[in-house]
């Protein structure tokens, strides 16, 4: 259960709050981002967490404050860690939020509602922004079928590389409406 490595663009467009406020849609912001680069020497806590923990710190907000969340599933068992890493399970107990529904579509935090890597595949240069376009997309209602009602929080990560056993870099990126 891995993504295959795939061709696909993605955009973003980022605006003033001025223009942001003479558009029709509804504006989604940046509540915080942080990138984080691996340790050395392999230390923990491992670079996701690192990223997580500035994210939540600069955001003002907690794993408990989101409602949505699309995760560097490149393999199956990524997703399940980065929910023990990002704050949404405590260690060794990720798999308990699949088993309880939590992190389904119509569960209290869905998780790659898309889909995420295992279904798009991976286009490495567009992976993050493709996250981005799908947690904008729930922020502002427009998700149909794998809407999470009443959405107005949302975390992206998104992670490469390795060094180690840990993966490069990290970035972790809070949106809100």
């Amino acid at each position: 259960m891995c993504s295959p490595i795939a061709d696909g663009a993605a955009a973003a467009v980022l605006v003033s709050e001025d223009v942001a406020k003479s558009l029709k849609t509804p504006p989604v912001r940046v509540r915080a981002t942080a990138a984080v680069s691996a340790n050395r020497d392999g230390a923990e806590p491992v670079v996701a967490a690192r990223a997580a923990e500035r994210a939540y710190a600069a955001a003002g907000l907690g794993p408990r404050d989101i409602h949505v969340a699309e995760l560097h599933d490149a393999s199956a068992s990524a997703e399940i860690m980065l929910y023990e890493y990002l704050g949404f399970a405590d260690r060794n107990r990720g798999v308990e939020l699949i088993r309880q529904g939590v992190t389904s579509v119509g569960g209290a935090l869905p998780v790659n509602p898309g889909g995420g890597l295992l279904s798009r595949g991976h286009p490495v240069g567009a992976t993050g922004i493709a996250q981005i376009v799908e947690l904008t997309t729930q922020l502002r209602g427009a998700a149909g079928a794998r809407q999470r009602a009443g959405a107005s929080v949302a975390l992206a990560e998104c992670s490469g590389g390795q060094i180690g056993t840990d993966s490069a870099t990290a970035a972790v990126t809070i949106l809100a409406v």
